[in-house]
């Protein structure tokens, strides 16, 4: 499966995530999101989602933490007043269209 198509499944499974949150925060992991997407909890699945999340992470939509010293996996963390989740909130269609074209930059 392309790159483009991956970005694209994950986006909606984020956005989904998001619209169906009932907390203030949501905390997610590559493996989560990749199951969430559909895209099956094999190895590679897991690092592109984790590639994936590493953009977002970088244009600043996502906040990053470790889960532990010793484990190398990464928490990312979204909460209620974050730019994304607004967005979401708003208009998850627009959502959908800044988050693919800021991917594909």
């Amino acid at each position: 499966m392309r790159f483009e198509i991956l970005e694209k499944r994950l986006v909606e499974a984020l956005i989904l995530l998001l619209i169906n949150a009932r907390g203030k925060v949501v905390s997610i992991k590559a493996t989560s999101l990749a199951k969430l997407a559909g895209l099956g909890s094999d190895h590679s699945a897991i690092l592109k989602t984790a590639r994936f999340l590493q953009k977002l992470s970088r244009y600043k939509f996502l906040s990053t933490e470790h889960q532990s010293k010793r484990n190398k996996t990464y928490r990312y963390i979204l909460k209620a007043d974050d730019e994304l989740w607004q967005l979401v909130r708003r208009d998850p269609e627009r959502a959908k269209e800044i988050l693919i074209k800021i991917l594909h930059e």
